[in-house]
């Protein structure tokens, strides 16, 4: 796997101490904040939108009530704990129902305000990660975020009806071959797969059209890709469990659940900006590895001056 992505001499060690030195030189533990902000602004007014998605569902059948207890299920396998009940709460409080027409208008805008600015961090952060300027102009920047915007909540609701069929189906299973015994474990298991794999999905595709780069080939996406989820789920379980025997409640009293959703969503942002920085430090050895064969700078993938990232001629493919 290492010659697939050009590593060959650099190892998988080297790889780990060259991305948390050039994670710290690039503020990457600085940088999830922003976004951690964005979203925690974006998420009420996506799920009040998503809220008064389901209450059409709602008024043709019981699939309605049945997608908001999957989602809700979902937060309670995702999040940590006082996240998760935050945002029980919070679908409990709104009232789909009574923001109609210039509610939702303000719903809507609220959302996409908030989602679009913080996919634009994410591009930003990883044009840093990759040492590339911002070269683009403003409205095909913004054409690029809106389209990951959308294709993220896309990959969202899709999510969300697979886990609505899946539970069905493994109620199904269950009852029909008795594996009662371990079907919570199992079933929590698949869930916390699905996610990952959705993440993956969704990380790939940032981090396939986000940056400003010119060779935009799903090779050269995979890696972070993978780098990122695994830190992505390593954070997460650490961080429930450190919340299951640890609280912050005398420290932040009624605002610690907020504060957790927060923190959470800081990990997410900075898993992103880690597996970035991963692909980053691979391609140069990609590049360093070309140079030492064929005795020859290559062709830069980067579009920004001055760009360490030079992959052979055959991988190039400009945009």
């Amino acid at each position: 796997m290492a010659d697939l992505w050009g590593l060959r001499e650099l190892s998988w060690r080297e790889l780990a101490k060259r991305t948390c030195r050039k994670s710290w030189d690039d503020e990457v533990f600085g940088q999830p904040a922003r976004l951690a902000f964005y979203y925690f602004l974006s998420m009420f007014p996506v799920l009040l939108l998503l809220l008064i998605l389901l209450d059409k569902f709602v008024s043709s059948g019981s699939t309605g009530s049945d997608l908001r207890n999957t989602l809700l299920g979902a937060f309670q396998q995702i999040l940590p704990r006082e996240a998760s009940e935050l945002m029980a709460k919070t679908v409990d409080q709104l009232n789909a129902g009574a923001v109609i027409g210039a509610g939702a208008v303000y719903a809507g805008l609220g959302a996409a305000w908030g989602a679009l600015n913080g996919t634009w961090a994410m591009m930003a952060g990883l044009n840093k990660a990759y040492e590339v300027k911002e070269e683009r102009p403003w409205w095909k920047v913004l054409s690029i975020a809106f389209g990951l915007t959308i294709s993220l909540g896309i990959m969202g609701l899709l999510a969300l009806w697979a886990m609505l069929f899946g539970s069905g189906a493994w109620i199904a299973i269950d009852r029909d071959f008795g594996i009662h015994t371990h079907s919570l474990f199992l079933w929590q298991i698949l869930q916390w797969l699905a996610a990952a794999i959705l993440l993956f999905l969704s990380l790939a595709l940032l981090y396939r059209f986000g940056p400003n780069l010119n060779d935009r080939r799903w090779q050269w996406s995979i890696p972070g890709a993978v780098i990122a989820v695994t830190v992505w789920v390593a954070s997460t379980v650490l961080l429930r469990v450190y919340q299951n025997h640890f609280s912050a409640q005398r420290i932040y009293g009624g605002l610690q659940s907020v504060v957790a959703l927060l923190f959470w969503l800081y990990i997410t942002g900075a898993a992103v900006f880690i597996g970035g920085e991963a692909n980053s430090q691979i391609e140069k050895g990609a590049a360093n590895a070309y140079r030492a064969e064929r005795g020859g700078p290559g062709e830069r993938r980067s579009s920004g001056e001055g760009s360490p990232n030079v992959l052979p001629m055959e991988r190039r493919r400009d945009t």
